[in-house]
């Protein structure tokens, strides 16, 4: 019977290892009812610390890099990751442990590339990575490789053997799910949009496979498929917006639009603005600025990536893997939740 690990403990408890970790050696603040629901399963599992491992990784330093979309303040979204790696780093406040942020521009190519040519291969253990630039993006894990740097991904994943671990959504079924909720209740005959606001679709591989999904939902259930219109505005700013918006309605009978991305607000402001609440929309996360639109009605569904999650448990996964050689699972997907008005609070905890 191979030896239970704290992981073990913390799968079984549904806590993070952190907690767990501060049961085991009394500290920081953890309720006692979880207290004593992870002591008696330690004893349960007869337990036994490996101290020499415990002891060197709090001897040495780990410094990780953290390789990211840079926070602006039209892209709200990327906060969350941030508070995600610094909740995780006081999770593993005890330990060595220093992250260096190498943040770049999601819609300049050339901005990342920068930042991964001047790179300090030689002075990190590992890297969390955000991947944007597909192919950029693979050359960059490739080269982490060849200077043994585990690398864990979040939120966007590539087509490479090459990262140890993927944290984030299945991107796929969350379209094909958006798909779902946009159907309930359309009358026969009427159309769908797909808006896409990236500025380009086609460097990232979750909203690439967001639509698929959407687009096999209709193709498997609805026959709706004649009735799909997309409209990518490629970064394109609120004018360019309004004009397609503005077209679609003229020439088209719209009952539900569907946002591939986390901006579903923009479009929201656009069916406000028209007073236009029958049209079902449906988007990504609870940022601010879609919160006060999903409270008013003019979005239906959010569906929530946990960003801040995804980075906490990238992080702790990379820590582990460095620090422990605790090798993560491959795929470590999250649930796809569904925030309407009515359940909103109960996720703004």
């Amino acid at each position: 019977m191979r030896r239970i690990r704290i992981k073990d403990i913390a799968e079984i408890a549904n806590v993070s290892i952190g907690t767990v970790d501060r049961v085991i050696h009394n500290r920081g603040e953890v309720s006692e009812a979880t207290r004593d629901r992870i002591q008696k399963l330690l004893r349960e599992y007869n337990y036994k610390p490996d101290f020499l491992a415990s002891s060197l990784a709090l001897q040495r330093e780990v410094r990780l890099a953290a390789v990211m979309p840079r926070v602006v303040n039209e892209h709200a979204f990327w906060k969350l990751p941030r508070k995600g790696i610094d909740r995780a780093l006081e999770e593993l406040s005890h330990y060595h442990i220093t992250v260096d942020h190498f943040d770049f521009d999601q819609i300049d190519r050339k901005d990342f590339l920068n930042q991964v040519r001047d790179f300090p291969y030689d002075r990190v253990h590992g890297v969390l990575f955000a991947p944007v630039f597909q192919e950029e993006s693979i050359a960059f894990v490739e080269r982490c490789g060849e200077w043994n740097l585990p690398v864990v991904l979040f939120n966007s994943t590539l087509d490479t053997p090459l990262a140890r671990s993927f944290v984030g959504q299945d991107a796929y079924h969350s379209g094909y799910l958006a798909a779902k909720l946009i159907n309930y209740g359309i009358s026969p005959g009427k159309d769908v949009v797909i808006v896409n606001l990236s500025a380009r679709k086609d460097h990232y591989a979750h909203i690439i496979h967001r639509e698929k999904g959407f687009r096999n939902f209709f193709e498997e259930h609805s026959g709706r498929l004649d009735h799909l219109l997309t409209i990518d505005l490629n970064g394109a700013g609120d004018h360019a917006l309004k004009d397609r918006l503005d077209e679609a309605f003229s020439r088209y009978e719209i009952a539900g639009i569907f946002v591939t991305n986390s901006r579903v607000h923009r479009v929201a402001e656009y069916l406000a603005a028209h007073g236009t609440m029958s049209t079902r929309l449906v988007g990504y996360d609870l940022l601010p600025e879609s919160i006060e639109f999903l409270k008013r009605d003019y979005i239906d569904f959010l569906i929530s990536q946990r960003p801040e999650e995804q980075a906490f448990r990238g992080l702790s996964s990379l820590f582990n893997l460095v620090a422990f050689n605790r090798e993560p699972e491959k795929r470590q997907l999250l649930p796809i939740d569904i925030i309407t008005r009515e359940n909103l609070a109960f996720y703004q905890l």
